[in-house]
């Protein structure tokens, strides 16, 4: 790398290296929640965060994202034996699929 590169390699290589592990957390979660709920509604989530204390799970429809609220408290209570427990709430939002 040219020296008059190393100064920003160097600068973005800790926000990538974020970026990478928060990218991680997010698909592992997903993964979790998935593996948790029943066919067919786990076919219908596309990705699953936290915002401070609250899990944002996406889904691609609004006919998912009622059945999802449906299930929610069936959801909070299986990942609570499964062993997530950062959050007090659960919002379930409408995204698009990307694949």
């Amino acid at each position: 790398m040219s020296e008059s590169m190393k100064p920003i390699g160097q600068q973005f290589g800790p926000l990538l290296a974020d970026l990478e592990r928060r990218t991680r957390e997010t698909l592992s979660l997903t993964a979790r929640v998935r593996q948790i709920l029943p066919d067919p509604e786990k076919d219908h989530i596309i990705s699953v965060s936290y915002r401070e204390d609250i899990l944002i799970v996406v889904v691609d429809s609004a006919a998912w994202s009622s059945r999802i609220r449906y299930l929610q408290q069936e959801l909070l209570e299986r990942l609570r034996t499964a062993g997530e427990t950062q959050f007090t709430k659960i919002n379930v939002r409408v995204g698009a699929k990307t694949d």
